[in-house]
């Protein structure tokens, strides 16, 4: 089993921008060198306590000049916000100066000031995300292309560069409710999980259904590279320590959730009922429920038992590792974490 790490980058008032950038690349730097296997940044808009990362590509190539293999991935490009020439030119230049080291992680989005803030229908998130990615396929593995859809249109155009990686970057759909588990089961492409919109009872009920979805559209049987699982991690040397790093930054996150619930109250979009459900839930959460269905926070050997068994359960083939969520853990004892993670339990997951 691979690890990875993610990164969301909150922010209050009191952190700097500066140092909350620099380190999240030192702490990537060092990852690579503990044997961690890729990095995944968010992208997220307009909400500063929450994510202060609208630009991870921009991260990932400050990331790439300072590392040799590790991998690149982004958790995730939200495809409806942009045009998908901009994003095939943009993920094949990264691919390019990377040598073919991305991670090419998509959604749609379900926060509706991304979408007041562009000024785009929420409505057509789904129908533009799937469009987007027909064209951004075709940009990479055609040498000139035309297309014309609902929301973008391609006149012969050829779209340069092209990925290293071919014939492009794996793609990975952020899987957040039962119909997109299905969806990806059907377009054949690997999923990612998130455990804080989905916890892990709910991640077990649903991957059957991208498992029989994918056989039954013919794209033969789930891999253990095709389900990647993230989730809020952190390991210490025993549950005190841990709880004493971890709560504060819990807490924050816990404070963050209320607020987008209260955002997503004044606006009507489809999903954002399913939503608000999962938020209103998370909001109510205490330390310890957030240990128990969304999150590992324990000794190594406690961590080694729970992923075992979320291994058995889920069959994935990769962990992202989000070691600091509400963003309040010093960066020096977020390093002291990795640092026992993966000396203690990496090892014991080894393909």
């Amino acid at each position: 089993m691979k690890f990875g790490l993610h990164y969301q980058l909150p922010c209050d008032p009191t952190q700097s921008a500066v140092q909350r950038y620099r380190d999240t690349i030192e702490q990537a730097v060092y990852a690579e060198s503990l044997g961690f296997e890729s990095v995944w940044p968010v992208e997220q808009h307009f909400n500063p306590e929450l994510s202060i990362s609208p630009a991870p590509l921009l991260t990932l190539a400050a990331i790439a000049e300072r590392t040799t293999k590790l991998r690149l991935g982004i958790a995730i490009v939200l495809l409806p916000l942009s045009h998908p020439l901009r994003v095939a030119e943009e993920i094949a230049t990264l691919d390019v100066i990377s040598n073919g080291r991305v991670e090419f992680g998509i959604g749609r989005g379900s926060i509706p000031t991304h979408f007041t803030g562009f000024g785009l229908a929420q409505s057509e998130s789904r129908e533009r995300m799937l469009e987007s990615l027909r064209i951004i396929q075709q940009a990479w593995t055609k040498e000139r292309f035309s297309f014309q859809g609902q929301f973008w249109s391609v006149d012969n155009l050829s779209v340069v560069p092209k990925p290293v990686q071919k014939p492009h970057p794996r793609v990975h759909i952020a899987t957040n409710s039962s119909d997109t588990f299905e969806l990806a089961g059907r377009l054949g492409y690997r999923i990612c999980v998130a455990s804080q919109v989905n916890p892990f009872f709910r991640i077990k009920e649903y991957l059957p259904l991208y498992r029989q979805a994918r056989e039954a559209a013919g794209h033969g049987p789930c891999g253990t590279d095709d389900v990647t699982v993230l989730m809020p991690l952190y390991v210490g040397d025993s549950p005190t320590q841990v709880r004493q790093e971890l709560e504060p930054s819990i807490k924050r996150f816990l404070s963050t959730v209320a607020t987008l619930y209260e955002t997503l109250n004044a606006v009507e979009a489809p999903g954002n009922n399913r939503l608000k459900d999962v938020l209103e839930r998370a909001r109510r959460m205490t330390y310890e429920q957030v240990s128990q269905n969304m999150g590992v926070f324990a000794t190594p050997d406690g961590c080694i038992e729970r992923l075992t068994q979320f291994q058995q359960d889920f069959g994935m083939g990769r962990v992202i590792c989000w070691f600091n969520p509400g963003g309040l853990v010093p960066h020096k004892e977020v390093m002291r974490s990795m640092e026992l993670f993966a000396e203690k339990v990496m090892p014991r997951f080894k393909d």
